[in-house]
């Protein structure tokens, strides 16, 4: 290990550790993802398609279509809406697992696979701040990949070894090196 410093004091440790967080974003505007491809698509076709007749060929057409596929991601960026999570301590994620004990069909999971994912929402949001009536209704409207991210993020807070991360990209830049 790099600059390896051994724990010498608990109360060091103890008074200066905070739990990890991460921030999910969610773009609220889903509508906007069709016209979005459609738009692509109409691009992909357009960049294929021989140039027409005339000395600008499809190169204006081209060109328009990727300035409204800017202007859409853009409007699509302005409506993403970012969630903040706190990890639990170790006692605080068993206590609340030990709440939602396992159903038949949840096995071999050590929680209510139904339950628990929303209780941990609640227990992990800290912008915004969820009750489980909010939670529920969040969970109700947001989509499947969209609820995936959320879940995934809080599984990695807490259940994730707290080793310091690695950017490849970040080492390539300061080292002079280029990556893909």
């Amino acid at each position: 290990m790099e600059n390896t410093q051994y724990l010498e004091d608990i109360d060091e440790f103890l008074d200066g550790y905070t739990v990890p967080e991460t921030e999910v974003p969610i773009v609220m505007r889903g509508d906007l993802q069709l016209r979005f491809e459609e738009l692509e698509r109409r691009l992909e076709a357009a960049r294929r398609a021989p140039a027409a007749d005339s000395l600008v060929g499809n190169g204006g057409e081209v060109r328009n279509l990727a300035e409204q596929i800017e202007t859409v991601r853009q409007e699509m960026q302005a409506h993403v809406r970012v969630f903040k999570l706190r990890a639990l301590g170790k006692k605080a994620w068993s206590d609340l697992a030990a709440k939602h004990p396992p159903r038949k069909e949840d096995l071999p999971a050590d929680h209510n696979r139904e339950t628990f994912p929303l209780a941990a929402l609640v227990a992990c949001s800290v912008k915004p701040q969820l009750t489980t009536e909010k939670a529920e209704k969040l969970v109700e409207l947001i989509t499947q990949g969209q609820w995936n991210a959320l879940w995934n993020a809080i599984l990695g807070l807490n259940g994730d070894s707290g080793a310091v991360p690695f950017s490849a990209a970040a080492s390539a830049i300061l080292s002079g090196t280029r990556t893909s």
